[in-house]
């Protein structure tokens, strides 16, 4: 005959459902503040007494909620794993019945055992909101369940007895006061458990939540809160909650939602304030209803908008978020942690998916779902079920890839963008930017198996470039497929009105085509001559007339320099009748060369040129003085033709580039002609200038297909007096460096091509 037996149950099942169990600390006062809020608290303080102290600290947690009377504490709260919230016999009392119920936050029965985890040693007083209610309290040591492995669970006593007065001023409610405390609860993790409470709560979800506060109390710290500048690092003070569209950060974000009845999946697709679609779909999840997805891309500027307005950077506030009732399902969208592997997705490639450190929102599951439930371990998420996996591919399918292919594959992230190698800045792109291509996702949906309706910003259809219209009959053609196919007579009127539409916009587009083109043809006539004014007056092809005043100014100028060099060679005579040093008389020899350069630079193109541009600093563009130069004075040279010396000066520079610096003209004449002439000592035939952007740089290239210059000689090409050529004089590139650098500019050269050499100018932006 077979006998009957019982469990019997360990001492040790205390440190299971207690500290082993709940391992962080934060968790653990969630859980005693969903507690409080299950007992319909409209307040809870979170009191840290002494936290200077360690061996005096306390940590006291007090709410004004229904309280517990001596029954409640023998049959609910010393019933291990118990849970009155589950059975539905929690809010049993008539006054609950007269508002509506809040929607319990937790419903496992191991809660309480939070207190262990924070600390060896709980005080329970507790209050309840009945008549002629008495004053409840219950001592624990959890040490007393320690090294008691043999020692049954319901032989270790706790002990209980009635308090006349308490020195909390409670009408009703619970007091947890907490000692022994297993961490130090310095300023540092105060402040982040405050920063983690805020986190806590969905306010956006409702359940009453709007009439639930959590309070701070650290009396230690109040002096230290005085002298904080930031408000978000004060210590004592209510748990503020601050919901991210609340922060007006404007950015591509989706809202994805399931009906309550779990019948229809409505999509709102925003970007940067602009509705792009709202879709309506039949839910083909039969376990998935109630449930809400906000999601929001960080683009750089909305991550720059919300560490201004957070004061903490979104990386360290978190991602994707998990809320179930309006109370967080921890650790989803914790720093650091990733259970719903959207990062393992991204790694996938680059700049192709949408990762965590791109995304903020949160996922909130509403209402009674048995089968998204939370693990017993606090620290779990959500027990993994077949509805579990469900609401994952939800997710990806309905929320992520759909927010993922507008800001990836349409609007192309929606930041400005700069092109590494040509410098090139592609401007941030905006819905008005990719009507066609949003139209083109739209019309997609027509396809949906399980679609219902989709409204989007009829602006889109206001399309009129020539490129566009093959797309455009494309979008029209799918929008009238699908309002036949629906057969809805008000989605067959919107297509013909669509139709008629676009055809008119098609027709005023060829009309503003016909004269933007006539206009830009005359643009372009009048900018040709203004260019080649323009250019006459900097460099006067024709010839210079014998204008006495512009005479004058040629022989003043000459006069000035070959002043200056008749004084430098009698500096140079008593230099050398002194016995000066070397570098004393190298330095004279150098300024009379300089000297002798621009006089040279004055004889060669007096007839062709305005000297009042060359004496001058000028504020000008020095791409296109450098580039007009050679093609109308370098070019123009009939001497250099003559003598065979005139080299092919290719010239090639981006659309629109643009350089404005204070230079003296004369000053990159002589560069430029000291380059050429060294081109042509060498043996060059062909000169190219090529001008590009290099980072914070605009460089110009001047590659020429000479000679070139050997390794052991480079470092020494713009030494003063060096040279390898039998025609040179070894200053001319001493004096281009010189002057490059007086232009807050650097050159060096690379001897590394083929054939040839190439010098690099550089002028900071």
């Amino acid at each position: 005959m077979a006998n009957s037996e019982n469990f019997k149950i360990s001492a040790a099942l205390k440190n299971l459902i207690g500290k082993e169990l709940i391992t962080d600390e934060f968790v653990a006062v969630f859980e005693l503040v969903k507690n409080s809020f299950d007992a319909n608290a409209t307040k809870v303080e979170v009191i840290f007494e002494n936290n200077n102290e360690p061996q005096n600290a306390r940590i006291i947690i007090k709410d004004n909620g229904k309280g517990m009377n001596y029954d409640d504490l023998k049959n609910k709260w010393l019933f291990v794993a118990y849970s009155a919230k589950r059975t539905g016999k929690e809010n049993d009392d008539y006054r609950d019945k007269i508002k509506p119920q809040r929607i319990f936050a937790g419903a496992k029965g191991v809660g309480r055992f939070s207190c262990d985890r924070l600390g060896s040693n709980l005080n329970l007083i507790s209050i309840k909101n009945e008549p002629k209610a008495k004053i409840e309290n219950l001592v624990v040591n959890w040490e007393d369940f320690e090294n008691s492995d043999e020692e049954e669970f319901i032989n270790i006593k706790v002990s209980h007895r009635e308090l006349k007065t308490n020195s909390y001023n409670l009408k009703h409610g619970t007091v947890l006061e907490i000692s022994g405390l297993r961490d130090i609860w310095d300023r540092t993790r105060i402040l982040k458990l405050k920063k983690s409470l805020a986190k806590l709560i969905n306010p956006n979800q409702g359940n009453d939540s709007d009439k639930f506060d959590i309070d701070i109390i650290a009396k230690d710290e109040a002096i230290a809160d005085k002298t904080e500048k930031n408000k978000l690092d004060v210590v004592n003070g209510l748990v503020k909650n601050s919901i991210f569209e609340t922060l007006e950060i404007k950015t591509s974000n989706i809202l994805v939602q399931i009906s309550p009845k779990g019948d229809v999946i409505e999509t709102i697709l925003q970007d940067r304030g602009d509705l792009i679609y709202h879709l309506k779909e039949k839910n083909p999840y039969t376990d998935l209803k109630n449930i809400s997805v906000y999601l929001f891309q960080l683009n750089r500027t909305a991550k720059g908008n919300f560490t201004k307005a957070m004061g903490i950077e979104p990386v360290k506030y978190g991602s994707v978020f998990m809320y179930k009732n309006g109370f967080r399902v921890y650790p989803y969208g914790e720093p650091g942690e990733d259970l719903l592997l959207i990062d393992n997705r991204k790694q996938q490639g680059y700049n192709r998916f949408l990762g965590t450190r791109d995304l903020i929102g949160r996922i909130e599951i509403n209402g009674e779902q048995a089968d998204l439930k939370e693990t017993t371990s606090r620290d779990g998420g959500l027990v993994k079920t077949e509805t579990y996996y469900h609401l994952v591919e939800f997710f990806y399918d309905y929320v992520l890839k759909r927010l993922e292919n507008y800001v990836v594959n349409i609007i192309q992230w929606g930041d400005e963008r700069i092109n590494r190698e040509t410098g090139e800045v592609r401007p941030e792109l905006w819905a008005r930017d990719v009507k066609v291509q949003i139209l083109e996702m739209i019309t997609g949906f027509f396809n949906l198996k399980n679609y219902i309706d989709v409204q989007y910003n009829k602006d889109f259809l206001k399309i009129i470039s020539d490129k566009q219209e093959k797309s455009v009959d494309k979008i029209v053609k799918n929008i009238s497929r699908a309002a036949a196919k629906s057969g809805n007579p008000e989605m067959i009127k919107e297509a013909k009105k669509i139709e008629k539409a676009v055809k008119n916009i098609k027709a005023d587009a060829e009309i503003a085509t016909a004269k933007a083109e006539k206009a830009e043809t005359l643009r372009k006539q009048t900018e040709e001559k203004l260019e080649a004014v323009v250019s006459q007056k900097n460099f006067l092809q024709s010839e210079i007339s014998d204008d006495t005043k512009n005479l004058e100014s040629i022989l003043h100028h000459i006069g000035l320099t070959t002043n200056l060099i008749k004084t430098d060679i009698e500096n140079l005579a008593k230099a050398i009748n002194k016995g000066s040093s070397m570098e004393e008389l190298a330095e004279i020899v150098k300024r009379i060369s300089r000297q002798n350069e621009k006089i040279t630079s004055f004889s060669k193109y007096f007839k062709k040129v305005n000297f009042n541009i060359y004496t001058n600093k000028l504020d000008v563009d020095i791409v296109s003085f450098t580039n007009e130069y050679i093609e109308n004075v370098y070019k123009k040279r009939d001497d250099l033709r003559r003598n065979r010396e005139l080299l092919n000066v290719k010239i090639n520079t981006p659309k629109d580039f643009v350089h404005k610096i204070k230079f003296s003209p004369i000053d990159m004449i002589i560069v430029l002609d000291n380059l050429i002439s060294n081109s042509s000592k060498h043996e060059a035939s062909e000169v190219e200038l090529t001008w590009r952007k290099s980072g914070k740089s605009i460089e110009l290239s001047f590659k020429d297909n000479g000679a070139g210059i050997k390794d052991n000689v480079v470092e020494n090409i713009f030494d003063f007096g060096f040279t390898t050529s039998r025609r040179g004089s070894g200053i001319g590139l001493y004096h281009v460096k010189e002057i490059i650098e007086k232009l807050n500019g650097t050159i060096t050269v690379n001897n590394k091509l083929k054939k040839g050499v190439e010098f690099i100018i550089s002028f900071l932006k």
